[in-house]
């Protein structure tokens, strides 16, 4: 492989997330040169192509769901920590002791393969007493941007959703649907008329397709048409049109080292997968928010293999997964199919259980595009996805050992998941149709390992996402949540991304 180096911009940010994207929309809309890394491809959607993007990859469908449905496949003792299947693939698996950690690759991160539940956090003071300056009330202002930008939408019966929880379960002798949380919103181009779904123009030239309730096309497979507001147009494209904000694709960041003599304090390496080539770039400040097991991976080799990081004694510690306990559910009724409507349905509980952890879920996305028998397929549609998310106590450790990666997770310490599987057993026993779910949890949302605190002796950054020992370089995703949400994070990583922006540097 060659190598290049070159100065780079005031700014680089690592990752194209919750945290990436919306960090560097902001930054480069407030005057500063931004580029943004991201070791996933742009995705082939209606938004993107509108958007002139030459360089496009397409979701997983047909015979590519078994050949681009996976980027790389690791764990704790798996041989070299990585394989790299596909540098084009959308999912990444990690299996650590205790855990499973399912992540995506893409430029807009998480947002092409999420619910698009936009909720707050459900547990009470969710920012309260990690940092003397952060605080529910200073964090609020952050959420609200979000919701904005977002665009986010209040479900309401008149928007004549289909196959919600509140409809399915009516009648229900066993199962009801939760009460919603405080202020819900869906991310999602919903239809002026669902019978007739159209495609529309925004204000930023962005062309998006409204959600098709019969195709279910928005789900964890990607939203080709844009129906699911993802943040490669709602953050990025505008900051690109407007505000010279650069994204580079297939560039997947090996490295941050600190330089203490030389004209910018870090060198940030990367792999260019487009050329194969090595190539660095040089500034004084670098946004890390390339997922949290990314993240942290890019961390332990600066530190502990380049010796090109300092200190960071908290590194690694209260790693969490947000109570997420995944199933399928086997509803099997003749005549049911879940996939119509959105990919998620809203909250279902046992009748009279009011202690219940937030279970949701929905239908299978894009069945129909599945390579797979015809009679095989309608069974799935009669499925459903079941998850419940909960606080768990986030005492899980990430390491580095020998170069590899390593995540210890004894989930059996947080309560969060025992209730959960009690109540998928109940709701088994009490329906007749059964959830099938594996022992060791499969999260979706890994959260923590460098995480928010008052000083180096509790946490890996403080209030404006610094981190305490290497100043001008910051953790912007969920590995630098404090806490687990209790429910989708997605919104949560991203105010805590508009707050950091909020924070930086004026540009001199």
């Amino acid at each position: 492989m060659s190598s290049t180096s070159s100065q780079g911009p005031g700014v680089i940010v690592i990752g194209s997330g919750f945290g990436g994207a919306v960090c560097a929309a902001r930054l480069a809309e407030a005057g500063h040169a931004v580029t943004v890394l991201e070791r996933g491809p742009w995705r082939d959607t209606v938004p993107v192509r509108s958007m002139g993007i030459e360089r496009r990859t397409p979701f997983p469908r047909g015979r590519q769901l078994f050949t681009r449905a996976l980027r790389s496949i690791g764990g704790n003792h798996f041989p070299g920590g990585k394989l790299r299947l596909n540098k084009y693939g959308l999912f990444e698996l990690f299996f650590g002791r205790g855990t499973r950690i399912v992540c995506s690759s893409g430029v807009g991160g998480g947002s092409h393969v999420y619910s698009a539940s936009h909720v707050r956090p459900l547990v009470e003071n969710y920012w309260q007493g990690h940092n003397p300056e952060i605080s529910d009330a200073v964090m609020a202002p952050c959420y609200d941007s979000v919701l904005a930008r977002m665009g986010s939408v209040t479900p309401t019966a008149e928007l004549g959703i289909p196959n919600t929880s509140a409809a399915r379960f009516r009648d229900s002798e066993h199962l009801e649907a939760a009460a919603p949380p405080p202020d819900p919103r869906l991310g999602y181009l919903l239809p002026k008329d669902p019978a007739n779904p159209q495609k529309i123009t925004d204000a930023n030239g962005i062309e998006r397709c409204e959600v098709d309730y019969n195709a279910n096309d928005e789900g964890f497979l990607g939203s080709p048409g844009g129906g699911k507001t993802t943040l490669d147009f709602a953050y990025l494209a505008p900051a690109m049109q407007q505000a010279g904000l650069a994204v580079r694709d297939l560039c997947e960041v090996t490295a941050v080292i600190r330089q203490y003599y030389g004209a910018a304090r870090y060198r940030v390496e990367y792999i260019d997968h487009h050329s194969g080539g090595k190539a660095a770039l040089e500034t004084d400040h670098v946004i890390l928010a390339a997922g949290t097991l990314n993240t942290l991976r890019i961390l332990f080799h600066s530190r502990d293999k380049l010796g090109a990081l300092a200190g960071m004694p908290q590194l690694g510690l209260r790693y969490g997964t947000n109570g997420d306990y995944l199933g399928y559910w086997d509803y099997n009724e003749p005549g049911l199919d879940q996939t119509r409507g959105l990919p998620t349905t809203g909250g279902v509980k046992l009748k009279g259980d009011d202690n219940s952890p937030m279970i949701g879920g929905g239908g299978f996305p894009s069945v129909d595009s599945y390579p797979l028998p015809k009679r095989l397929r309608e069974r799935i549609k009669r499925g459903a996805f079941i998850a419940g998310l909960g606080e768990d106590i986030m005492n899980g450790r990430v390491s580095m050992r020998a170069g590899k990666l390593r995540v210890t997770y004894p989930f059996s310490l947080s309560s969060i998941f025992a209730r959960t599987q009690a109540v998928f057993d109940e709701i088994g026993k009490r329906t007749g149709r059964k959830i099938y779910a594996y022992k060791t949890p499969l999260t979706v949302h890994p959260t923590g390992g460098a995480c928010l605190g008052s000083s180096v002796e509790d946490g890996v950054i403080g209030a404006n996402g610094e981190i305490f020992d290497n100043p001008g370089l910051y953790v912007a995703d969920a590995a630098a949540l404090p806490r687990s949400p209790g429910g989708p994070p997605s919104i949560t990583i991203a105010a805590w991304a508009e707050h950091i922006a909020s924070q930086f540097p004026k540009k001199t």
